[in-house]
């Protein structure tokens, strides 16, 4: 912030010459790109506070799509949902559960090139006496080229990403 507060009052006094406004233009640029990386890496280390509430599988895929459509075009990808309406609701954090689910259908358009589909289903599991309760159970999968073997241990690594400008 002190940076770009010192570059913007330098521009400020650099009127009559564009050359230097320029590059004080440039540092100003550079520095909220730094604060932005800044930020991202403080969201990733703190803790995450989960918002657990009731919420419904129903409503985290469908703004997920929404999501996902703001962020990339589909192009030609098919996406095929099996949700029943009568799944009970669930607890968790709707927002971060709309994150993942975002997240995996950006990822598997993304891998596909030029078409493709995505399913997504969804079903209850019934509980199996004492051992396990009720839960529901949110499955996606593609048709696109899978995870190669030598990537498939380091995906849930930090900051791992195939794309060039992933993260």
């Amino acid at each position: 912030a002190g940076i770009e507060v010192m570059a913007g009052l330098l521009r400020r006094q650099l009127a009559d010459r564009p050359d230097l406004q320029s590059m004080a233009g440039d540092i100003i640029s550079e520095a909220k790109m730094a604060n932005a990386i800044v930020l991202e890496v403080l969201e990733f280390v703190r803790p995450i506070r989960l918002q657990v509430d009731h919420t419904t599988v129903q409503q985290v895929v469908q703004d997920a799509i929404g999501l996902a459509d703001r962020k990339l075009t589909r192009r030609a990808t098919a996406l095929t949902l099996d949700i029943p309406s009568d799944l009970p609701p669930i607890q968790g954090d709707h927002y971060q559960l709309c994150q993942l689910v975002t997240n995996l259908l950006i990822n598997a358009c993304e891998a596909q090139s030029g078409g493709g589909a995505v399913h997504i289903r969804a079903e209850t599991r019934e509980a199996d006496g004492d051992e396990r309760p009720a839960t529901v159970a949110l499955h996606i999968s593609d048709d696109g080229p899978g995870i190669p073997d030598e990537i498939r241990d380091r995906i849930f690594n930090p900051f791992f990403s195939t794309k060039p400008q992933g993260s």
